[in-house]
């Protein structure tokens, strides 16, 4: 349960860095296929979550 936690908090003080890139994939993604705003808006908080997951778990190690 600590690990999930302290994952979690990890993850917290990442989202921050990770909108950034996560912006930047979502434009490639656009200059690929068309996307509504919705969309755009949906995949940028997404890929945010999971960069900053992953930033998390990285940090975890």
């Amino acid at each position: 349960m600590q690990d999930i936690v302290l994952t979690l908090v990890f993850a917290m003080a990442l989202l921050m860095f990770a909108v950034f890139p996560a912006v930047k994939i979502v434009d490639f993604i656009k200059s690929k296929r068309t996307l509504t705003p919705k969309t755009q808006n949906l995949l940028t908080l997404l890929f945010t979550i999971l960069l900053a997951l992953a930033g998390a778990l990285f940090l975890k190690l």
